[in-house]
């Protein structure tokens, strides 16, 4: 008797993950991808595996999870990978409240002051530092080449893949491409990202989700020996990861954030630098909502980031060698994994509320568990 067989539609990383964990599970797995390679938020994203930004509990333990899978996958698909850390900088009385009360939580974070952090972290920007909060898990890939190296991992170990193939149509027990072809299926796992609104509209409309674009850009290789030693982030992260949300002092953070850089709430920016193999750094985000987006890339949203990045990291070399924009799904109720069954044997993945490259692998464990 053949094994169950799994159809996975969608070759990001959510795909990706389920596609590679079926496998291992003994499942036939095919994975359809209606692009000639994987072209979405995960080959646009900072390729930052965040346990950091996770709320405290079963969300952060499938952090630290998918950051393990990531290292091992690392070893046998052969793709860069580098465990930096993070450093959540505080230049406002009420950022380094936030960061003391994360602190005694637990999870090993450390907490330094302004000397300390400019010691240890030389690219800080020391002017009206209050100090940092040093976390070791956070972890950088290279989101394209990483894609591509876990996709000729999964075909190494048996997946099949069908890119350039649209499902256009699921039925009970098959879906249907847009030439006419049929894959059955015993499960079905749909994780197409924000096309996979056209597959099951009325579930997503009712699951509350929205379209989310963002700007980011990458500067040219920094010059050689900088080093910035860790992700670097300060105060207007702190107010957008749902891991500070239970802080006491959040509010009064967001407030004064918001009073005093109106631009960027509108904006919804918030600023990460992350380092790369060749010394480049992946700048960003903003976060725009709505049904549709205008096609332009904005001057002001680029501006915004930069001026913020300035605050809190020296940078040598802030030339820019690349920009681009990403869409992704969000929830509008805050959750970070929403999960959906439209018919039996179909379980739809989106809106990974940014944090998809920390928490697919461990969703993909969960799913594929679940069917057992």
């Amino acid at each position: 008797m053949s094994p169950p067989h799994v159809i996975v539609i969608g070759a990001g990383i959510i795909g990706l993950a389920h596609a590679v964990s079926a496998r291992e599970a003994g499942y036939q797995v095919i994975l359809l991808e209606r692009d000639g390679r994987a072209l979405g938020a995960s080959v646009r994203n900072f390729g930052t595996l965040w346990p950091i930004g996770c709320a405290f509990g079963v969300e952060r333990e499938q952090a630290l999870l998918g950051v393990q899978r990531w290292k091992e996958l690392a070893a046998k698909a052969d793709f860069w990978i580098r465990p930096q850390g993070s450093l959540s900088l505080a230049y406002r009385e009420e950022a380094w409240d936030v960061l003391t009360q994360f602190a005694r939580q637990g999870g090993g974070f450390e907490l330094l002051d302004s000397a300390e952090t400019q010691q240890r972290f030389p690219a800080a920007n020391g002017k009206g530092l209050r100090g940092a909060l040093h976390s070791a898990a956070e972890t950088v890939v290279h989101p394209p080449s990483a894609i591509l190296a876990l996709t000729e991992y999964a075909r190494r170990i048996g997946v099949e893949f069908h890119f350039g193939t649209p499902v256009v149509k699921v039925h009970e027990d098959a879906v249907e491409t847009s030439d006419g072809r049929r894959f059955r299926f015993h499960r079905l796992v749909i994780a197409a990202g924000e096309e996979m609104r056209l597959l099951f509209p009325e579930a997503l409309a009712a699951a509350e989700v929205q379209r989310c674009r963002l700007q980011m850009m990458r500067t040219v290789p920094q010059p050689p020996g900088f080093d910035l030693g860790a992700i670097f982030v300060s105060d207007l992260t702190l107010c957008h990861y749902p891991a500070f949300r239970d802080c006491p002092a959040t509010p009064a953070l967001r407030a004064r954030l918001e009073a005093e850089l109106p631009r960027h709430r509108d904006w919804g920016v918030h600023v990460i630098a992350a380092q790369h193999e060749d010394g480049s750094l992946t700048l960003g985000d903003s976060h725009e909502y709505g049904a549709d987006f205008v096609p332009d890339s904005f001057p002001e949203v680029e501006e915004l980031i930069l001026s913020a990045l300035r605050d809190f990291v020296c940078v040598p070399e802030l030339s820019i060698a690349a920009r681009w924009q990403g869409v992704y799904l969000k929830s509008m109720k805050g959750q970070t994994q929403v999960v959906l069954h439209p018919q039996p044997s179909v379980t739809m993945v989106t809106a990974m509320g940014g944090l998809g490259m920390t928490l697919s692998w461990g969703l993909a464990q969960k799913t594929i568990s679940s069917w057992q």
